[in-house]
This record gives C-alpha cells, structure tokens and sequence, in this order.
C-alpha cells in the first residue's frame, strides 16, 4: 500500500504539470482571440507535441487503472521514475515556450530520452503497461527534440532580426548585415577575427567543410525525423489515443506506386497549322462560354500596385550581377587552365581564397534580393542604403584579397570590383 501512495502521489504531480501545459495553450489562444491585431491565428505546437497531449492523459488514465487493480508494490522507484521522465518531458517544452530557453529544452528532453530507454525495456509481470507506453510516447520527444535542434542552429547562423518599427540609420543596418555575414560564414568570420591572410582563409575554410559536413547530418537527421512523423501521424487518431498505445508496432506508410495501366500518345506539335475545329452551336448560345475569354483575359482588377519592385530592378544589382559572373567565369578559365597545365588531369577543389571571393560576391547580390522587406517593415530607405554600403564593402575586400595574393590571370578584377564600388557610391550620393 505504500508504495502505491507513492505511485498516486508521483500521478497527481505529474497530472498538475501537464495542466500547467494545457492551461498555457488555452491562454495563449484566448489572448490571441481577443487581441485583434495579433496576426496569430493561435499559437503553434511543436511537432509531436499535439499527439502527446493526447497520449499522455491516456498513459496516466492506464497506469491508474492498473495500479488500482494490483495487489502489489512492484517496481515501485521505475514507475516513479517514469513518471518524473514524462514530467521533465512537459517541462522542457514549457522552458521553450516561456523563456524561448532552447539550449535548457534541449538538455531537459536528452535527459528525458535517456531515462525512457532505461525504463522501456523493463517487465511488469502484473501487467502494468506503464514501461511500454513510455517507449510509445518517446519517439515524440525525439520529434521535439530534433526540431529545437534545427532552432538552435538556425539561431547560431542568424543575427537577431531588428524590430520592423526601428530608426536605425544605414550604417546600423551595414553593422546588421556584417553581423549576418559572419554568422553564416566561417570563412568571413575567420577574416574578420585574424584579418586577411593565407592562415585566417584556410580555417575559415576548414570550419566552413566541418559545419558543412554537420550540416549534411542535420539533414539527413530531419529526413528520418520526417519519416518517423509521416508513420505516427498516420497510425494516430485522436479519438482512439489508447489504440495507438496498444500496437505492439507502428506499421509503415505504404505509398501508391505508380502503375503501368496507362496509355501513351504521341502528341503532334504542329498544331498551328491546322484549322480550328468550329464552335458548337450550344456553346455560343451560353453567356458564361462566350464570355469565358473576356473574363479571364480582360479583367479589370489591377494589381500591379500589390506587387513588390523585383529586386533585379535594382540599379545596384544590375551593377553586381554581370560583375559576379564575370567573377565566377574567369575563376572557372583559371580553373580550366590549371588542370590543363597539372599533370593528373583532374579537377582541384576551389581554393579557400577562391571560395572567399565567391561567397563575398554573391553575399552582396542576396542582401539587395531580401532588403526590400525590411524597407517595406520600417518605411524609410535606410535598409537599402545600409545593405549599399555592404556590397561596397565586398567589393573592397574581393579587390584587397586579389591584390594581397597578386592572383596574375584574376587582377583586372580588383579594378573592376574597385570601378562597381565608386558606381554604387554615386547612386547613394544621388539618393
């Protein structure tokens, strides 16, 4: 009986954790509510999350009843600890809601996991289900665990986003998009930290393989998390939680395969020189036919003042973008030239310099593409201004780092890089 009073005792916690949780969804969606401009339908729940709040009244729904017909106190401190497991499971996805802490999440569910493993493989001769419904419920916490993963990942490339409403002048944005620039390559980074030299390019370069290469496994990480959800989404229904539980295992998604009952015709493509069938009688005598090309092809809603300026508008990307293929065809001749001269014949892998050149170029080009949204968000040009002043900077530093290596079949570039930069510098003087 005692331990049974522990066990009730470790329910009824973890029954107030998960109401904290419930509690917390259901206030965020009715502030949302009554808040007309929240542009939030309702707050998100992380993937796996909104199974588990199914799953998990049922696991404490089985294991009371169980408890209640057992005569024994067996296994006592692992039912405890399993329940203290799906507690720290709740807190975790409080501690990213509440305090946005994902590194703290992180930690909470890895713990979680490792605790869940333990205990899934434990036997209940009475019949307690409790250990095979934590095995049931721990790959959604894998789910929340691999997304806050990509969180954190997606945090440690990206500067913090500077509100829509702010008066940053462009030289607090050109600070923004350096800060982005650094953030999301190693190889600037490494340049800005150790200034321009063979040593600063070639570890910029090597973290730059290594967080590729963990990038990879990031990806192939999601593709199996992908999966995983596709096959747990499909076997669950939320009118039958305690169905999903009892599987002895989640069955596969077959996907249709296409058949070969299928025809195959050829098509002839000389259609403009043969004459058009003739209208059927009916179809002329129905307005909405006659009308249907009026309709469609003469419409009178304009909306061509709902349209953003295409970004290749932009007289400083017209600049850069024949500059930047400029850029990427005479490295390719150079490349070219050098297999040609090599004895093995082969392709090299493009030098950390050469990467450096590229990355800077095309750096400038993606930061004029996206900078229209932030114009929009703050009102004024200061965005563009800011990221002007970037591209400037790239060129700058594609001209110094030719001129520092001397790179003979690549040094017109720097007078080129030099000329775009004094273009750009005139059209702000303009504005």
């Amino acid at each position: 009986m005692a331990g049974h009073k522990q066990v009730l005792a470790e329910i009824s916690k973890t029954w107030d954790v998960f109401t904290e949780l419930d509690d917390f969804f259901r206030k965020a969606d009715k502030d949302i509510s009554h808040d007309p401009d929240d542009p939030r339908k309702g707050i998100g729940r992380l993937p796996g999350l909104d199974r588990l709040m199914f799953l998990i009244p049922c696991v404490i729904n089985r294991l009371e009843e169980d408890i209640s017909q057992s005569k024994e106190s067996e296994n006592v401190a692992s039912i405890i600890e399993g329940l203290q497991a799906i507690q720290e499971g709740i807190q975790s996805v409080l501690t990213y809601y509440l305090r946005d802490d994902v590194e703290g999440a992180l930690n909470i569910l890895r713990n979680v996991l490792s605790k869940t493993d333990k205990l899934s493989v434990k036997k209940s001769p009475s019949g307690i289900r409790v250990f095979r419904d934590m095995a049931r419920l721990a790959p959604d916490f894998q789910i929340i665990l691999d997304m806050l993963e990509g969180f954190r990942e997606s945090r440690r490339i990206r500067s913090k986003e500077p509100e829509a409403n702010t008066s940053w002048s462009p030289e607090c944005w050109l600070d923004y998009y350096r800060e982005q620039a650094r953030l999301e390559e190693p190889l600037i980074a490494a340049v800005d930290a150790e200034g321009l030299s063979e040593t600063s390019l070639e570890k910029g370069f090597k973290r730059m393989i290594e967080e590729n290469v963990q990038r990879d496994k990031i990806m192939e990480k999601q593709f199996i998390t992908y999966n995983l959800m596709r096959r747990r989404d499909a076997a669950f229904s939320p009118e039958e939680p305690e169905r999903f539980l009892d599987f002895s295992e989640i069955p596969d998604i077959k996907d249709e395969q296409d058949n070969d009952d299928y025809e195959v015709r050829a098509i002839d493509l000389c259609y403009e020189e043969e004459e058009e069938d003739p209208p059927e009688p009916w179809a002329s005598s129905l307005p909405e036919l006659r009308d249907w090309n009026k309709i469609t092809h003469e419409s009178s809603f304009d909306d061509s003042g709902l349209c953003r300026q295409d970004f290749e508008d932009d007289p400083v990307y017209c600049l850069l973008n024949p500059f930047a293929h400029n850029l990427f065809e005479c490295l390719k001749q150079d490349n070219r030239r050098r297999v040609k001269e090599g004895k093995s014949g082969e392709n090299e892998m493009r030098s950390p310099l050469e990467h450096y050149l590229v990355i800077l170029a095309l750096k400038a080009q993606v930061r004029i593409s996206s900078c229209g949204v932030w114009v929009e968000g703050v009102g004024h040009d200061a965005p563009r201004e800011g990221v002007y002043l970037f591209a400037m900077e790239c060129l700058e530093r594609i001209a110094e780092a030719l001129e520092r290596f001397s790179v003979e079949h690549l040094y017109h570039l720097a007078t080129e890089a030099r000329s775009v930069k004094r273009q750009i510098a005139e059209i702000l003087t303009e504005n």
